[in-house]
């Protein structure tokens, strides 16, 4: 028999920064899906400047509110929120970003399958809104294949993203917290994932549990989100390929590679990916600098 969850064993993170209305919004879904109630929640909000942290004191007083130093990103928060969870005894632990909303009964769905297999992590499928409709976005990956699972699929994976991720407190018992040193922003979730299936624990995509993905989840992989008509090729180059904010940060991609393929094959990989991305930053970085025809 299930032993029946409380509050007092389960911890949501949510990493925050400077998106005091999506945050809320997040916290209000929780909140009307009773998840709020049930659980721990544990807001990181990474020195956020527009009011987050005292909007949450003020709506949501029972949520926990842990301080950043503005560097954390998401990686560093995760773990900050993760290490917090440990240190209060935590049984499980969810990721959740702020512009992901679990539908009613998913985070019990994902705790139950949890308990009855202690030794996995479990993702739940997850929509993208796309024309006024939400479509499954493939949150998980087996080899180099991408997967999203469908209604009464239990699908296993190698890892997954962090969007909505629930996982049992021997995993990071054993294997530490993601490293917010190779991996500050992208990368930190599939990178620590992979890590734990690697080690011995199962992952699988559960088709049944739903959240939606809001806002602009697949903007920063837009090569041309990065070139604007006032920045320096200097300036573009640096926020494309150094910025932490950026999915294509060669540092990050670096490690990324050679630990997902082995030192050889990553450095080949990655040395073939650099060589795309470079022609393709030269490409949009030509058409930012052409004039603009009047009207």
């Amino acid at each position: 028999m299930i032993e029946k969850l409380t509050s007092k064993n389960t911890y949501i993170i949510i990493p925050v920064h400077n998106r005091k209305n999506t945050t809320l919004a997040c916290l209000e879904n929780l909140q009307k899906c009773g998840d709020l109630q049930s659980y721990h929640v544990v807001i990181v909000d990474d020195a956020s400047n527009d009011g987050t942290a005292e909007a949450i004191y003020s709506l949501y007083p029972k949520t926990i509110v842990l301080p950043g130093n503005g560097d954390l990103w998401w990686t560093g928060a995760i773990s900050l929120g993760m290490q917090y969870a440990c240190e209060q005894g935590a049984d499980y632990i969810f990721w959740l970003n702020d512009d992901c909303l679990p539908e009613l009964g998913t985070l019990p769905l994902m705790v139950k399958y949890m308990q009855s297999h202690p030794d996995t992590i479990v993702a739940p499928t997850c929509y993208v809104a796309e024309d006024s409709s939400f479509i499954p976005a493939k949150n998980g990956f087996r080899g180099r294949t991408t997967l999203s699972a469908s209604s009464g699929e239990v699908i296993p994976v190698d890892g997954m993203s962090g969007w909505c991720v629930g996982m049992p407190a021997v995993v990071f018992r054993k294997i530490g917290f993601p490293d917010a040193t190779k991996y500050p922003h992208y990368a930190g979730d599939d990178m620590y994932l992979l890590k734990a299936t690697r080690s011995g624990f199962k992952a699988c995509l559960l088709g049944d549990a739903k959240v939606n993905l809001v806002g602009g989840v697949r903007m920063t992989s837009n090569f041309q989100h990065y070139f604007h008509p006032k920045l320096t090729i200097t300036e573009t180059f640096k926020l494309l390929f150094w910025s932490k904010k950026s999915p294509y940060r060669l540092p990050t991609q670096f490690f990324r590679h050679v630990e997902r393929y082995g030192t050889v094959i990553g450095i080949l990989l990655f040395s073939i990916k650099v060589i795309s991305w470079l022609g393709q930053w030269g490409k949009y970085q030509l058409l930012n600098l052409l004039p603009r025809p009047t009207v």
